[in-house]
């Protein structure tokens, strides 16, 4: 029997495909890391940005204005005068102001805010500060 016949019956010689499959082992490894660093960055975004006068949108589609934020991921959404939900910090989708969504609070609103404001007092604050011609 001829000597080469037998080197590849046992296995022994290039594998062309066994290279293509480590490759594609590889680059499944590289977007697995990717993918999860960019959700670890996402979610740290998203935490930075969750301040008290930020407009957001949940999950679900509500529309409001973040009111308060609690440590153990809590956050106060205000949807309607007088009405906020509390919910986790993760159903927050979107952050629609771009400017409130900063921690830096922006045309002087930082001074006027006093540690010894009122829930009530915040609430009145928050409501006024979205209007405009058209919900007036």
């Amino acid at each position: 029997m001829n000597p080469l016949v037998i080197a590849q019956a046992a296995g022994g010689g290039f594998n062309p495909s066994l290279i293509l499959m480590v490759a594609l082992f590889a680059v499944l490894i590289f977007m697995m890391f990717r993918g999860r660093k960019k959700q670890a960055a996402q979610q740290e975004k998203l935490k930075n940005n969750t301040v008290p006068g930020a407009k957001v949108m949940t999950n679900s589609g509500i529309f409001g204005t973040v009111v308060g934020v609690d440590a153990e991921d809590r956050v106060q959404v205000e949807v309607a005068p007088g009405v906020v939900l509390n919910l986790h910090r993760q159903a927050i989708a979107t952050f629609l102001d771009k400017d409130a969504a900063t921690p830096a609070v922006a045309d002087g609103a930082a001074e006027s805010t006093s540690t010894t404001e009122t829930p009530e007092e915040s609430l009145r604050r928050l409501n006024d500060e979205g209007k405009d011609e058209r919900n007036a």
